[in-house]
This record gives C-alpha cells, sequence and structure tokens, in this order.
C-alpha cells in the first residue's frame, strides 16, 4: 500500500485535479444510471460515485447521494481490517457489501467498492453506491430482525482480478424476487466503478503518482481547516431540537410513538451532537444503526453547514456524536432497520433546526433553511408495493414521489415547492407516464400540495399530492402501517414545523364499473372529493399485519413531505398569501386563521382593513388565551429592567436577543424590549404559552377516524404577541409537559 508523502502541490495543477476528478465522479454516477433497473437510480438518483485513500479515508464524493458516501468510508475500513491478509486484495477486484450494521442504513443500500492499484502497489479505493428495490427476505413493514430484512453481505468478491465472478453474482441475485432487476443494479456499479477507475488512473498517468497521493490528502485537510474555519466564526452556545415520529408496535398492537432528541454544541472549532433523551429502539423495523444515524448527520452536515467545503471525510473531524446504544439511532443487533432512511429524516430534522439557529446567531442567515421533509402525519398506506404489474412483471419496488418534498422557507424568501430530498442535491422525480408503464397504477392527478407548505411569515415549500387508481394486477400489496396522529417536523422561530393537513389513505370502490364513470366524468383532482362526491370509501384495515391488499380499482390517495415555516405567520405580506390562495397553495380557512387574512378565495384579493383589524384581534387573543408556564412573564423583579439600556450581544432569534446593561445579561425580545430571563435559562418558560388542538385546527382526524396524538406548543411575546416558537408535543412519548429548552448561551457539554 502506498502512503502520500509531502508534497509541495503546483496550486493550478491541483485545482485542474480536484475539478477533474469531481467530473470523474459525475461520469462514473450517470454511467450507473444509465445501466441500473430501479427507477429510484435512473430517476430518483439514489447513487453515488466517490473516491477513498489507500486507508479509507474519503477524499471526495459527486453529487449523488450524500449518506451513501459517508457510509462507505466504514464499509472500506472494515473490510481492510477483516480481509488485507485473507483472501487479499488485487487489481481488478470489485466487493459487494451491504451490512447496515457496518455502514449504510439499511440493507438496500448497496454498494461495491474497488481498489485501485498503480505498479502493483493499492494507491486508493473508489465505489459506488445505489439504492435497490429488494434484497430478498419479508415484503417491506414486516421485520422484527435483520435477519428478515434480507441478503446481509459484509464484502464477497463479485469481480476477481477483473473476472466476473457468476457464482458469487447467481448466490446473490437468486435470493431476491426478481433476480434481473436486481443484477443490474449490481452490474451497474460495476461498471460505474469501471469508467472511474479507468479515468482515474489516467489523472495518475498525467499528473504523477506522488502528486495524485499528495492532492488526495490535501483535499481531506483542505476539508479539516475549512470546517474548522466555518465553525469558529459561529458563536459558540447549545441548541436543542426535538422531533416527534411513530412506529409500529409489533407487540402491544396499534402505533408506538418516538421522539428524537438532537443537542448542539459548539465549542471553538468543534461541534458536538448528543441525541440522549431520544426513544429505545423499537419492536418494528423502525430503527437505525449508528453508522446509519452518523451517515444521516453527514447529510445535514453538508448540506446546511458544510455544503461550501469540499465533500471529504476531513469534514468531519470536528464533528463529534454521541448516541446511546439501545436508542433508537443507535439500535442494538440484530434488531430490524428497514424503515432507517425515515428514523434518519427525524435526525436530520432536529440536527438541522440545531444548526439553522446557530447559523442565525452567527449572522449567516443567506445560509439559512428551515428543515426540510416535515410531514402532518404518518401511517396508512406506504410506497413498497408488492404484486405484478399489467404485464405480469414483479413489483417489488418503490414510489419516490417524496424525492419532490417541499423546502425549507429562509429568513428571506418561502421554501422552494417539490424542491428535493435533503439526501440528493441531484436527485429526480419520476413522470407519471414512467410509473404507469412500471405499476399497475393509472393516476388521476399529481399536483401541489394545498396547505402542505408550513406556515410562516415565509412558508415552506410545498410537496405534491397524488390520487392514482389500480389498474390490471389481481395481486398488487403495499406496506401498511398504524396511523401516527403526530406532526413530524420542526420550524423556525415561530414557524409552523409541517404543513397542515392533507389525506393518506386507500378507498375501496365499486370495482370495474368504476371505469364507465371515469369515461363519463373529469376523475377528482382532490383527495377530499373521493367520499364527497362518492368514488370510494376509506377501508383502514381492522386489524393491522403490515401489508394491505390493493384490489383492482382501488383508490390510493398521498401525500409528500413539505418544508418547515420561518418566523410567525401574522408577519406574512398579505399579498402573498392572496397569491397562495389564488394558487390554490393554502385554503380559505388557514389563510383566515393562521395568517390573519381577510381575502377573495377566487380571486386572491387582499381587504387590507378587514386583514389589519383581523390581526389585532388574533394578537389579543395570543396573550389573554394563555398563561406562562412559570406563573410569571419575567425571571426578573417587575420593573427592575424597565430603565436600563441595553446593549446587543448576540442576536440568537428572529425576535430575541442576549443583551447586557446593568451589570446582568438577559434575553429580550428585540420587537417590544421584554425581557424574559436570564441568557442560559429557558425564555419559555415566561412567554405566553398557547396549547392548540390538531383537530380544531385542521377541522378532521385522521382517515382511520383516530384523534391525533398530541398538540402544538406555541409560546408568544408578553409584550406585543408575536410568536416566538411552535413546538410538537406528545405526552405518550415524552411525558414532560414542561417548555422545552431549546437555546443556551453558555456551552452546555457535560
Amino acid at each position: 500500500m502506498v502512503t502520500a508523502a509531502s508534497v509541495q502541490l503546483d496550486p493550478v495543477k491541483y485545482e485542474m485535479f480536484l475539478h477533474r476528478l469531481w467530473a470523474i465522479g459525475e461520469e462514473g454516477r450517470t454511467s450507473l444510471q444509465q445501466v441500473t433497473a430501479s427507477p429510484i437510480v435512473s430517476q430518483g438518483g439514489e447513487c453515488m460515485s466517490s473516491f477513498y485513500d489507500p486507508t479509507g479515508e474519503m477524499i471526495l464524493a459527486c453529487s449523488g447521494h450524500l449518506r451513501f458516501a459517508a457510509a462507505t468510508s466504514d464499509a472500506i475500513k472494515k473490510l481492510i481490517e477483516w480481509y488485507a491478509e485473507s483472501p487479499g486484495f488485487y487489481d481488478g477486484d470489485q466487493l459487494f457489501f451491504n451490512d447496515p450494521y457496518i455502514a449504510g442504513a439499511h440493507t438496500y443500500d448497496m454498494m461495491i467498492v474497488k481498489p485501485v492499484f498503480w505498479d502493483g502497489s493499492l494507491i486508493g479505493w473508489l465505489a459506488s453506491s445505489i439504492h435497490t428495490a429488494d434484497t430478498g427476505g419479508v415484503m417491506r413493514g414486516l421485520a422484527t430482525e435483520i435477519f428478515h430484512e434480507g441478503i446481509r453481505i459484509q464484502g464477497l468478491k463479485l469481480v476477481e482480478k477483473g473476472e466476473f465472478r457468476e457464482d458469487v453474482f447467481r448466490c446473490i441475485t437468486e435470493q431476491c424476487r426478481d433476480p434481473g432487476y436486481v443484477g443490474l443494479d449490481m452490474k451497474s456499479m460495476i461498471a460505474s466503478n469501471n469508467v472511474c477507475g479507468k479515468r482515474y488512473l489516467e489523472l495518475v498517468e498525467k499528473f504523477g503518482l506522488e502528486f495524485i497521493l499528495g492532492a488526495g490528502q490535501k483535499i481531506i485537510e483542505d476539508s479539516d481547516r475549512l470546517a474548522r474555519a466555518k465553525l469558529r466564526g459561529l458563536p459558540d452556545g447549545t441548541w436543542t431540537s426535538r422531533v416527534y415520529g411513530t412506529a409500529w408496535d409489533r407487540v402491544g398492537g396499534g402505533v408506538r410513538p418516538y421522539v428524537t432528541v438532537c443537542t448542539m454544541t459548539k465549542e471553538d472549532d468543534e461541534i458536538y451532537f448528543d441525541f440522549t433523551g431520544s426513544s429505545p429502539q423499537m419492536n418494528d423495523t423502525t430503527n437505525s444503526t449508528l453508522a446509519g444515524t452518523e451517515a444521516q448527520l453527514a447529510v445535514s452536515l453538508t448540506d446546511f453547514l458544510f455544503w461550501d467545503v469540499p465533500w471529504s471525510d476531513g469534514k468531519f473531524h470536528p464533528v463529534h456524536t454521541y448516541v446511546p446504544e439501545g436508542n433508537i439511532l443507535n439500535c442494538t443487533f440484530p434488531a430490524a432497520c428497514g424503515a432507517a432512511p425515515g428514523v434518519g429524516v427525524s435526525a436530520k430534522i432536529a440536527s438541522s433546526e440545531c444548526i439553522a439557529k446557530m447559523l442565525y446567531a452567527g449572522g449567516h442567515q443567506e445560509d439559512i433553511n428551515a428543515p426540510w421533509q416535515g410531514i402532518w402525519y404518518s401511517g396508512g398506506p406506504g410506497f413498497f408495493y408488492g404484486g405484478h404489474n399489467r404485464e405480469g412483471l414483479v413489483t417489488a419496488q418503490g414510489l419516490y414521489d417524496g424525492h419532490g418534498a417541499g423546502l425549507g422557507a429562509t429568513p428571506e424568501r418561502d421554501g422552494v415547492h417539490c424542491g428535493g430530498n435533503m439526501n440528493i442535491p441531484s436527485g429526480g422525480t419520476s413522470d407519471v407516464e414512467r410509473i404507469e408503464m412500471q405499476y399497475p397504477f393509472i393516476y388521476f392527478t399529481r399536483n401541489l400540495h394545498r396547505n402542505g407548505g408550513a406556515p410562516g411569515k415565509f412558508s415552506g415549500g410545498a410537496g405534491s399530492y397524488r390520487v392514482y387508481m389500480i389498474y390490471g394486477s389481481q395481486d398488487s400489496t403495499v406496506n401498511y402501517s398504524p396511523y401516527g396522529c403526530i406532526p413530524e417536523g420542526a420550524g423556525l422561530f415561530g414557524g409552523y414545523p409541517t404543513g397542515l393537513g392533507g389525506i393518506r389513505g386507500v378507498y375501496h370502490t365499486e370495482g370495474a364499473s368504476i371505469m364507465d364513470r371515469i369515461k363519463r366524468e373529469q376523475t377528482p383532482i382532490w383527495p377530499e372529493l373521493l367520499e364527497s362526491d362518492g368514488w370510494g370509501k376509506v377501508a383502514h384495515p381492522e386489524q393491522i399485519v403490515g401489508r394491505a391488499a390493493l384490489p383492482e380499482y382501488a383508490i390510493v390517495a398521498d401525500f409528500v413531505a413539505g418544508g418547515s415555516g420561518y418566523g410567525d405567520p401574522l408577519d406574512r405580506e398579505p399579498w402573498r398569501v392572496g397569491k397562495d390562495l389564488l394558487e390554490r397553495l393554502v385554503s380559505p380557512e388557514m389563510a383566515h386563521m393562521i395568517f390573519g387574512v381577510v381575502a377573495d378565495a377566487k380571486t386572491g384579493v387582499v381587504d387590507e382593513e378587514g386583514t389589519q383589524q383581523l390581526r389585532n384581534e388574533i394578537r389579543k387573543e395570543r396573550v389573554s388565551s394563555g398563561q406562562p408556564y412559570s406563573g410569571a412573564t419575567s425571571a426578573f423583579a417587575e420593573g427592575s429592567m424597565s430603565n436600563v439600556n441595553f446593549e446587543t450581544v448576540l442576536r440568537f432569534h428572529e425576535a430575541l436577543e442576549v443583551a447586557e446593561g446593568g451589570g446582568a445579561q438577559v434575553i429580550r425580545c428585540v420587537n417590544c424590549s421584554h425581557v424574559f430571563c436570564g441568557p442560559d435559562d429557558n425564555y419559555k418558560q415566561f412567554a405566553i404559552r398557547h396549547i392548540q388542538e390538531l383537530e380544531d385546527l385542521v377541522g378532521r382526524r385522521v382517515p382511520s377516524g383516530e384523534p391525533y396524538n398530541g398538540v402544538f406548543q406555541q409560546y408568544y411575546c408578553p409584550g406585543c404577541a408575536v410568536l416566538l416558537q411552535t413546538d410538537v408535543y406528545c405526552a405518550q412519548a415524552t411525558n414532560d409537559e414542561s417548555p422545552l429548552q431549546d437555546f443556551w448561551l453558555t456551552p452546555q457539554r457535560g
């Protein structure tokens, strides 16, 4: 194995190398997408090509699925530890790996790694990764142990010394429902590695081995240096976020809520993420391994904090993660973890909220996004299908409209509608026509989800919703879980955590006779019309068994996650709400209740005087309808701070700052100067708190008829009634209704 020597690099050649390496990775990734059988890869972009030094340290990842690149380092290091002596690595080898307890999120995250040799010496590694549809095992939603989730391979030579191993290939693919499908996925990674390997050696030939090794180390060192410099430019402190989700309780039955708690502490040029307080692991597939959680955290860091730092392992050197074993984010073997990407979403939302608040405190408003992928409730029909399509081909794959989730709002603009997925900067969503070719579906509609973006001064981007009918299949099934009944998201500075509402359910129809109606009438373009206009009735199974049959002509309604909101919705410019009404992004009820806007729903024309009057009434109601949790609106004696001249120490919130005066530091409102407490106390204890019932907010329950299992805790400034924070709270998962403290000026790492 050749190691990098200390070498003085020509800066021009170094930049040429860096850009060329990125281009090679992109060539490998796009080559993979041309060979794969998976729509999630070819159209959705869930793939990655990346490069590593001889020890397995990542030199550079390209613009594919960020979770994969972060995980593959762990796989390569384990391969070196286990197999360097026996069977050893040789020029032309390619090894298959998909163990989520070592690297990746679940068994469906597959990677093939290739050692790179020059003149007989190992000079580095490269890897290609994808998300495949099936690994054998039970159908999605039925596992309780990792052994149920199909093949779990810890490194097999699929290509040995340049020769394709047909025996290994068949032993893997024949354990899957569609060997040809999975086989093409595997060959696509081999093809990508062949492209990247050839091009990488051309770089060695062009620049010389010493330069290539030195340049690879410089990328890692630059990432470390730039990440630490960015951290040093941000204020020290501690931020906490709390995000809920739900799992299927396979033992007790029904739904089991869980909570993800992320406490982030930044000190000097180091940053610490502590997930203590998160729920214990679940007894279904709703778990993440430690490797999976660290890969998800890498996504948040890359997207929201280190986006302008070269994407190598160096940027993670200042990052420290702690997750107690047995936690839902560090499950104990052999727990099932097929739903790890969903659990990882909660970790990404929580960590990205903390990062966004730190960036705001550092004055980096242009870099801030409220969290993405917040959803009103989970459960009901999922998106992993089984059975056969109209041509009799196996349907063992997912539908990934979720790649078109809404993006979070910023301090300056709304989130982007259907903007993407945190995991994949270059992701995409399948065309309806392609979906209808591969699945037994006929789409009635796919459009922007009304009320799908979370309200705020700037609203989150809306995801999409869809309504489609099963057609041409007699054995279609879908993974199906109890309804979660809890919003899963987190907003910024008063912005709501999630969009408000949507319908996700299976509707049974009268059967084949519906085809005559389709010929005569316009199909429903809004999910709420399915029952009101007599197209079908919600069919929620009496007993949850993990999957649900989708009879031919059944209709499925579903919605995609939206972005979280930023700031108080009453501060949203009325004309924006009028425009949202006109474009059907907001319902008239939400425009009135949440945004306090009086407008014509058909034209979007705003009644300015009526709006001002309504907003004044809402602000008065805010102050009169709640009480501070502590029983007092300030930690200081009444009037003791009224004549103090304060100077700003740290603006850490859209409406709050730490200020200094009279020999004390305090948290106070920047709008009305109300003084709450000291800088390391919980300002929410002294804010007016109002409990918002979720059913009152949206006017209906989930499709099964069950009530919501949580509330919004909303905190207002006692002086000016500005909405400071909207927290989700579920007593069943947290059992502590006291206000969540989300900021400390003094770092709180123990």
